[in-house]
């Protein structure tokens, strides 16, 4: 029989990686609130937010991606994308940089198995 799988909002938490700029104080860099994961449900559902001017550089996936962008813009290669802007990555497809816009970005991320992340440098 099958399951329906919850997970409020106000029960998940961020994760941030931060790191130090030069000389300053410490900042996020990446905030991700993880909703659903593989081992838990085969697919991966996070809200990500990236700083101003965050980049990633080119990459890929083992899975299936998609991305909507929530709030702000982010730039993939010489493509623009904002609110409302739908993204579907094929498995092992190679893509980037990744650049947030000024005021960064926030998106909904799912994957649709175990992303695996293999840098394309």
């Amino acid at each position: 029989m099958g399951a329906i799988h919850v997970r409020h909002g106000q029960n998940v938490t961020w994760e941030e990686n931060r790191t130090t700029g030069s000389g300053g104080p410490e900042q996020w860099t990446v905030r991700t609130k993880p909703y659903f994961e593989p081992a838990e449900i085969g697919m991966m559902l996070r809200v990500v937010e990236y700083a101003p001017d965050f980049v990633v550089e080119a990459h890929s996936h083992a899975a299936s991606e998609m991305i909507y962008i929530l709030a702000g813009q982010v730039s993939i290669g010489e493509n623009r994308f904002g609110p409302g802007d739908a993204i579907h990555i094929e498995p092992n497809t190679v893509y980037g940089p990744l650049r947030a816009g000024a005021e960064g970005v926030r998106f909904l991320l799912l994957f649709t198995g175990v992303p695996g992340m293999t840098s394309a440098a």
